[in-house]
């Protein structure tokens, strides 16, 4: 049955005065969607279908699909009462201290997953990028479980799969279980700071590109190298991504160690990764690592954001939202203007939503989010709760 969503509204310019841009341009439409596909956006008081279901969008917003581009749905551990970070001198103890705390959790992993999924539902998104651990100690158990759960949200979200190798590539020698992860359905290849964890650059990122160019999956590699370890890596990774034309197939998550750079150094490194089309992700960090994300989207990099940790053994913070995460991105780079905040939501959507022709189009997915906001910009800047968002056509919120 096709389905007409009626009385909603898409930006499609930004008004100004005298040169200072004080609102967008909406105009109001009507999207029809039959099958998860979207199939007209006509004037919203056109006929239509008397056998279609019509719905009201009561004259909300429509904005992208939200997507949560960096989460960890094995390592979260809500539903379980109270219990703080355990203090750890080294990644090592850390990640050592997490598995033996996951392995006796007096909840399930699919209990904990369910509820960080349902969480992050709650807050309007639908796609989900998330690494699950893959090395000896666990095998494919944590992988198998999450396939399991999400096999009952199909009608609600899509999802990447990390197969990430949190204990180090070389260091818990995961390379093995890599493969396997990728043949049972792992999306992407993961990998963590190939020099201050696994302590052998090259033989490390070697390793993780023949598995990416093996099995043809993009990458996304945790680095919190810093100073002349972070140069070092980069300077390896754009070689590699050269070598195997992997351009626009590589993500790097955190990339503290861009902060460390300046100058000619920055601006050279920066041409450099947005050439390969490599993408930088954040989880916005509350400190001096974050890296300079206005800087690298003004160079052209593809940055987007995560939420990273949500109630785990590395921090007891984290609510599920995204919204809230690009709300502190924009309040931490200063991000005031219309066009500044209408722009950075493409950190969490992937997409512009705003342009002269609107940005909805006939065979697209029927993905979008509703919002009660006068524009993007508000949405953004005064945190405005998702009214509701819709999955293939179905709403989810």
């Amino acid at each position: 049955m096709k389905t007409v969503l009626q009385n909603v509204r898409i930006e499609t310019d930004y008004l100004k005065n005298a040169g200072f841009t004080y609102k967008t341009k909406t105009k109001k439409v009507a999207i029809t969607f039959e099958d998860g596909v979207i199939t007209a956006v006509s004037d919203s008081e056109e006929s239509f279908d008397p056998k279609s279901a019509i719905i009201d969008g009561k004259n909300a917003l429509v904005l992208p699909q939200l997507r949560e581009m960096h989460v960890h749905f094995d390592k979260s551990k809500l539903g379980i009462p109270w219990y703080p970070v355990e203090p750890a001198d080294s990644l090592v103890q850390r990640f050592t201290k997490e598995f033996e705390y996951l392995e006796s959790a007096p909840l399930s992993f699919e209990e904990r997953m369910k509820n960080l999924i349902e969480l992050e539902l709650a807050h309007g998104v639908t796609h989900f990028r998330s690494h699950i651990d893959i090395h000896p100690k666990v095998g494919q158990r944590y992988l198998e479980s999450a396939q399991k759960v999400l096999s009952a949200y199909t009608d609600k979200l899509d999802y990447e799969l990390v197969a990430f190798p949190q204990h180090g590539l070389l260091l818990s020698d995961a390379y093995d279980e890599m493969k396997t992860a990728l043949r049972n359905g792992a999306t992407l290849v993961g990998g963590v700071d190939p020099v201050s964890l696994d302590q052998n650059l090259a033989l490390s990122l070697n390793q993780t590109f023949e598995l990416a160019t093996q099995f043809n999956v993009p990458m996304d590699l945790h680095i919190h190298e810093r100073g002349d370890n972070a140069r070092a890596f980069f300077s390896k990774l754009l070689e590699l991504t050269k070598e195997a034309n992997w351009q626009n197939k590589v993500t790097i998550s955190h990339a503290y160690g861009l902060r460390d750079l300046a100058g000619t150094e920055q601006d050279e490194l920066f041409s450099a990764l947005a050439e390969n089309g490599i993408t930088i992700i954040s989880s916005i960090p509350l400190n001096f690592v974050i890296p300079p994300l206005t800087k690298l989207k003004a160079a052209g990099v593809k940055t987007f954001i995560g939420c990273d940790n949500i109630y785990d053994c590395w921090s007891p913070f984290g609510n599920g939202d995204v919204m809230d995460k690009l709300n502190r991105y924009a309040e931490i780079f200063d991000q005031l203007s219309q066009e500044e905040l209408t722009e950075s939501l493409e950190l969490v959507t992937g997409q512009k939503a705003l342009a002269l022709d609107g940005w909805l189009k006939v065979g697209m997915a029927a993905n979008f989010t509703l919002v009660n906001a006068d524009s993007t910009a508000e949405f953004v800047a005064r945190k405005i709760p998702v009214s509701a968002s819709y999955f293939n056509g179905k709403q989810v919120k």
